[in-house]
């Protein structure tokens, strides 16, 4: 792993600019600069949720903080050339590789969603790895969610109406992520898009609906815990009383006694 000098790394990604509108050419230089700072026998400490599934450089953070930074002019002066580039970049197999390409979709500057759309459907399949998923909603949507927050809610309406319960995962993700971004902007559609699952949730989706409560609670404590009292008064769901019990913990203290006295009355 070559040790990172700061001068030195904005040359050499000077270098892989040159060819932001030749994709196989930057594809193969950037894998080139990823492997020569990589560390791919390197472990962390992370817990396993937080490790990805797919190969890894384990880069040292500047190299992808300047990549980033040294990527943006380009991104918005070509931004054809650069939805190109991310095709080719997200057929890699590497973590950091992909990342990339995610970051690019996230900062095209757009004005029509159909190509943005179109990518995010065809990249987020049943078998991509959880941490790249979340990473599409919170990253390489940012543009899509901003600027046509419509077509941002039907994509995830869509995900969320699936049959594949790995597919409304994404649809719940993505809810946890455009509210964390947005704070109350998607508070209401939250609440409106999930109210089946947390009247009657399965065990598929029960960890990210716990996720989605306690991300709601952060940023709505008082909206959220009267649609989970209102969920709680009309479902017959033991699943539903479990996931509230589960999800109490992220309330403030008043909002929690409330809640607790509403799952005594429910049991």
């Amino acid at each position: 792993m070559t040790a990172v000098n700061p001068t030195r790394l904005r040359f050499q990604i000077q270098g892989v600019i040159t060819f932001f509108e030749s994709p196989e050419e930057f594809h193969r230089m950037l894998s080139d600069l990823f492997s020569s700072y990589g560390n791919r026998a390197l472990r962390f400490g992370e817990s396993a949720s937080a490790i990805p599934l797919v190969p890894m450089y384990h880069l040292p953070h500047p190299v992808m903080r300047q990549l980033k930074l040294d990527l943006i002019p380009q991104i918005q002066a070509n931004p054809q050339a650069a939805l190109d580039l991310s095709d080719s970049l997200w057929q890699d197999e590497y973590f950091e590789v992909m990342q990339t390409a995610i970051f690019i979709l996230g900062n095209v500057p757009i004005k029509e969603t159909t190509q943005i759309v179109a990518r995010v459907k065809e990249w987020l399949s049943p078998a991509i790895d959880p941490l790249l998923a979340t990473q599409l909603f919170s990253v390489g949507m940012k543009s899509l969610q901003s600027r046509f927050p419509e077509a941002w809610e039907s994509l995830v309406h869509a995900y969320l109406s699936d049959e594949n319960p790995k597919m409304i995962n994404f649809g719940l993700i993505g809810l946890i992520e455009g509210i964390k971004s947005s704070s109350f902007t998607y508070v209401p559609a939250a609440f409106r898009l999930t109210s089946p699952f947390l009247r009657d949730p399965y065990p598929d989706i029960m960890r990210s609906m716990e996720k989605l409560i306690k991300t709601l609670a952060q940023h709505a404590p008082i909206e959220t815990a009267f649609y989970l009292k209102q969920a709680l008064s009309i479902s017959d769901s033991t699943e539903t009383v479990r996931l509230v019990k589960n999800a109490i913990i992220a309330f403030p203290e008043n909002l929690q006694q409330e809640l607790k006295s509403a799952v005594k009355r429910d049991l």
